[in-house]
């Protein structure tokens, strides 16, 4: 039955994606840095959107950028949609062969994987984003660690420091490879077991991460992105506080059925904690703590409970249904996911432009063509700068700690929140246009102000412009909601145009 297992899974996953169709934030910049690889054979080392003070451009994610485009241009949404359904389903494909190595006998159910997966599916299933390979290669390198473990089977420890050097260059989430490594040497000491092979596959893997387009200084920016501050980034945010909450009721849910299984599992069998396996208790426990820490890191601690515990909870319902009854089940749940599957491909046939992005707004520009320096929300960046460049630049993007000084996202903080001499900060970077959410309390104090006009506003943004470039003569953006999704993805950048 585990062909009806995978099959159900599949389809569950690509349903999922289908439905969770809207473009992540920095999709576009991943478009623009992809886009200027194939037309010029070489990558970005600088900032040519922005308006505001900008340093050499490192971009940990410019694997993922070539990928993304290529996918775009040569088969755009049926492409990314396919992709996503594959490398996400390949990574709990990976977690389904741990869970086997651990008992060849067990029995794939998919109910906790549907709730697995739904536990985090806001953070798998908006387009593709580069933390998509960082799923995929984490689960690789827990399958590969476990073989070898298992197996000791040393010779797959290869396919590490040979996977680093693609997924060193796709996303600087490749941290997450060589804290796993850490955790296995850490495990298999306390385990009383030889932990050279993989303090030398620990070595040759940091090694790999050289071999990149920025040579050392890609190495550095690591090594500052992994300590820098992200208390204004949402899904940095941390589990227990009130975004987190909100936010993560379906992983809370998890989290409590997992404590619940955990201490029931205890109560029951009364392990041995000499004989416990401490890397598998190490591997958890860490991942917990990061999940807490940050809403990011949440997929991390499902990875790792599906693999090493699915077996231990699998022995506490000893009362099992009859082999026939227990198949019935899970082709009866293979159809309704059929039936799903089937309706997310009717309802959804392509990704969705949301309206959670200044959309209107940034018509209202093109249509007009109205030029100059443009502050918004720096999530919302980089479609503003992929739809309006040349004519229009930007105050700051999602590549905040790629290109920017680290105060910037704090100054727009104080500009969005009007504070610390806020109006000074709109003078210092000239602001032309102004697209605001507006929640912001900016929004109530710009409708009051003389420098700035409010233009037009849609259920979300407003648009302001500086009374110098105000018109009586203003075009209407276009109301049709198909002529968005149609056109999302044009551009004026083209560096093949001369």
């Amino acid at each position: 039955m585990h062909l009806v297992f995978y099959i159900t899974l599949f389809l569950f996953i690509f349903g999922q994606g289908l439905y969770f169709n809207n473009i992540d934030n920095d999709f576009f910049a991943r478009l623009i840095v992809g886009k200027t690889y194939f037309q010029t054979a070489s990558l970005l080392n600088w900032d040519f959107l922005s308006y505001t003070p900008t340093h050499r451009f490192i971009d940990h994610e410019w694997g993922s950028s070539l990928v993304f485009y290529f996918l775009q241009s040569n088969f755009g949404d049926a492409g990314l949609l396919i992709f996503k359904a594959i490398i996400y389903f390949a990574t709990f494909f990976l977690l389904t062969k741990i869970i086997i190595l651990h008992n060849k006998n067990i029995k794939l159910h998919f109910l906790p994987f549907l709730f697995a997966i739904n536990a985090i599916a806001n953070l798998f299933f908006s387009t593709v984003r580069c933390q998509s390979f960082t799923f995929f290669f984490f689960a690789l390198w827990l399958y590969v660690l476990e073989r070898v473990r298992l197996e000791n089977n040393t010779r797959l420890l290869w396919i590490l420091p040979a996977t680093m050097l693609i997924w060193g260059n796709m996303h600087g989430g490749c941290a997450a490879g060589f804290g796993l490594l850490g955790l296995y040497i850490v495990g298999e000491f306390l385990n009383k077991k030889p932990v050279k092979k993989y303090i030398l596959t620990l070595i040759l893997s940091l090694s790999m991460l050289f071999i990149n387009p920025y040579g050392i200084e890609y190495l550095k920016f690591l090594f500052g992105a992994l300590t820098l501050k992200r208390e204004l980034i949402t899904e940095w945010q941390p589990l227990y506080s009130t975004l987190g909450l909100k936010s993560c009721v379906k992983f809370i849910i998890y989290l409590a059925i997992f404590i619940i299984l955990f201490i029931v599992y205890l109560l029951k069998f009364k392990p041995d904690f000499k004989k416990t396996d401490k890397t598998k208790i190490l591997v958890i426990f860490i991942t917990l703590l990061t999940a807490i820490k940050s809403i990011r890191l949440q997929p991390f601690f499902i990875f790792s409970t599906l693999a090493f515990c699915y077996n231990d909870f699998y022995k506490i319902f000893t009362k099992k249904l009859p082999d026939k009854i227990d198949n019935i089940k899970e082709l009866i749940l293979m159809g309704i996911i059929i039936i799903f599957a089937l309706g997310a491909v009717y309802m959804k046939k392509m990704i969705c432009m949301a309206w959670d992005y200044p959309a209107l707004e940034v018509e209202f520009l093109k249509a007009n063509k109205i030029k100059g320096n443009i502050l918004c929300e720096f999530h919302d960046g980089s479609y503003v700068a992929y739809k309006l460049y040349p004519d229009n630049f930007i105050f700051m993007d999602g590549k905040y700690e790629e290109v920017y000084p680290n105060n910037l996202i704090y100054v727009l903080k104080d500009i969005n929140l009007v504070k610390n001499g806020w109006e000074k900060h709109l003078e210092t970077y000239p602001t032309d246009i102004i697209i605001i959410n507006k929640k912001y309390k900016i929004f109530e104090n710009l409708k009051a102000n003389k420098k700035f006009i409010l233009t037009m506003q849609s259920p979300t943004y407003a648009l302001f412009l500086r009374k110098e470039l105000v018109r009586k003569d203003f075009k209407a953006p276009s109301a049709k909601g198909r002529y968005y999704i149609d056109t999302k993805f044009d551009t004026n950048i083209d560096w093949s145009v001369k």
